[in-house]
């Protein structure tokens, strides 16, 4: 357990860090004026800096902060986050969350490069009286589009299945160079056909690391989509007691292959929750950078700034919100354990 909150620790404060760390470099190439980009959070340890940015490290090891002159309240200063336009605050506040989307397909370029095969939906074998066999499919039919959506990997597809659940579903194949279409009846959200392994050259698990983060940033908008419409509990999500357990559990799945399966599969895990991190915070829900992004729209279009005691009132009240949803994601991943 001992092992499991340390990395869960580390893995957390890189990736709020890093986060910062994409609002404080924008923030500086627009020109705004920072007062503190702190490493840590909580009783101050170490500062350095002549100019007007002091750099800090604190005693608790949960990310980190940026301040930003104006940000959150009025300010005559022309460089305040307040007083610059909305199109550069939107980038400001969007570079966080890139840099954790980046951070995630970073580790995926190293996964994939360590293990360099991946499963695709090419059909290697058909599963008998399946949908698949009925729709005429066969062995070496490469899958590409399932409706509207393009698939890369067969985590594409089964992603797409869940989502959809639909009866109806027309698939678009290529066999042979030439494309075709096929309209498939899935059973329980199978199609019923096995996918096969691709190896991949270098140049290419670039490329399936980026269809790698493209699946989990839409998982993370399933999952949203499921909880808005009932179909999952928000008792259902993981905080950082939840990933302290699947942390553990993780390594010691990993453990009987070899150090190197360890580290991958908590690298898997560390990609996953940083795309997660860098999705949930662009959610348009106040006391997120998403949140801010929409004020900063609102204004873009009516030429007109919100009064900065309504946004603070705004964001207090969604802070709250967020801070007793996480309390409830921690007695509930408590009582998991229990």
């Amino acid at each position: 357990m001992g092992f499991s909150i340390v990395v869960t620790v580390i893995a957390f404060g890189i990736m709020v860090m890093l986060h910062e760390l994409g609002h404080f470099l924008t923030a500086k190439k627009f020109g705004v004026t920072v007062h503190e980009f702190s490493i840590g959070m909580g009783p101050l340890i170490f500062k350095w800096g002549k100019g007007e940015t002091q750099y800090s490290i604190r005693l608790l090891p949960f990310g980190g902060y940026v301040k930003l002159e104006g940000e959150g309240d009025e300010s005559d200063d022309p460089r305040a986050f307040s007083n610059i336009s909305p199109i550069k605050r939107i980038c400001i506040l969007v570079a966080g969350a890139v840099m954790n989307i980046l951070l995630g397909f970073l580790c995926f370029v190293v996964i994939n490069n360590t293990y360099p095969r991946v499963q695709v939906p090419v059909i290697s074998e058909i599963i008998p009286d399946s949908a698949a066999e009925e729709a005429g499919l066969m062995v070496g039919d490469e899958i590409v589009k399932l409706n509207n959506t393009h698939v890369a990997t067969q985590s594409d597809v089964a992603l797409f299945m869940m989502d959809n659940g639909l009866d109806e579903v027309i698939i678009t194949y290529i066999r042979q160079g030439e494309k075709h279409k096929a309209t498939v009846y899935p059973v329980e959200q199978l199609i019923g056909f096995k996918s096969s392994i691709k190896e991949l050259s270098f140049w290419e698990t670039v490329e399936y690391s980026f269809y790698d983060t493209r699946y989990v940033v839409k998982a993370v908008m399933v999952s949203i989509k499921m909880m808005l419409t009932g179909e999952a509990k928000v008792s259902d999500m993981s905080g950082p007691v939840g990933v302290v357990q699947v942390v553990g559990d993780a390594a010691e799945s990993a453990s009987p292959y070899g150090l190197l399966a360890v580290v991958m599969q908590l690298l898997m895990l560390f990609a996953m929750i940083s795309v997660n991190l860098g999705v949930f915070n662009l959610l348009p829900f106040p006391g997120l950078d998403g949140g801010s992004i929409i004020f900063a729209f609102i204004e873009l279009i009516t030429r007109k700034k919100l009064k900065p005691e309504v946004l603070g009132v705004i964001n207090l009240a969604g802070l709250v919100l967020l801070l007793g949803l996480g309390i409830f994601i921690m007695f509930s991943d408590i009582t998991k354990l229990l």
